[in-house]
């Protein structure tokens, strides 16, 4: 009797499952967070490993886009955040201080929100790089929902073509 494998079982409903090189280029896309610290560099390292492995395996591209549009809503949502920490710390300042006074109010506020934000980020990734270097197939909580059903791995489409 066969048992059918659990919803958090690696490379679930797959024919062949993703190999050792792809689950570490799709790790490497979702790491990519970690430099974020340096506004966007990790977006884009994200995206550059989408727009490498688009043809060669539809898997890898499909996480890295995943890791590039999770980057994207972060870093929005850690700008605002920060703004409005900002804007209230302003309101919040003393009005009969000078002008140094506030910028040093602005980094005091704005900092501590802008890499909190920073690590809570990090950390999600560092999740989805753990999941993905087994061969799951990784979604964020809201962002997965935007990319669509998993993609094909390479196996699965060198077997499609081969069926051709």
């Amino acid at each position: 009797m066969s048992q059918k494998p659990s919803v958090d079982q690696p490379g679930r409903d797959r024919v062949h499952a993703p190999s050792g090189e792809e689950c570490r280029q799709a790790a490497r896309a979702h790491l990519a967070a970690w430099l974020g610290i340096l506004p966007l560099f990790g977006l884009f390292t994200a995206f550059g490993i989408y727009s490498q492995t688009q043809r060669s395996s539809p898997w890898v591209a499909q996480q890295a886009l995943l890791s590039t549009l999770y980057q994207t809503v972060a870093f929005n949502l850690v700008l605002i955040v920060s703004a409005l920490a900002i804007a209230v710390g302003f309101v919040a300042w003393d009005s009969g201080n000078d002008g140094d006074d506030l910028v040093i109010a602005a980094i005091l506020t704005g900092v501590p929100f802008y890499l909190l934000g920073w690590l809570g980020q990090a950390i999600l990734a560092t999740r989805a790089s753990r999941a993905v270097l087994g061969g799951a197939d990784f979604r964020y909580p809201v962002i997965g929902r935007l990319v669509g059903t998993p993609a094909p791995t390479r196996g699965e489409v060198e077997m499609g073509q081969e069926s051709e």
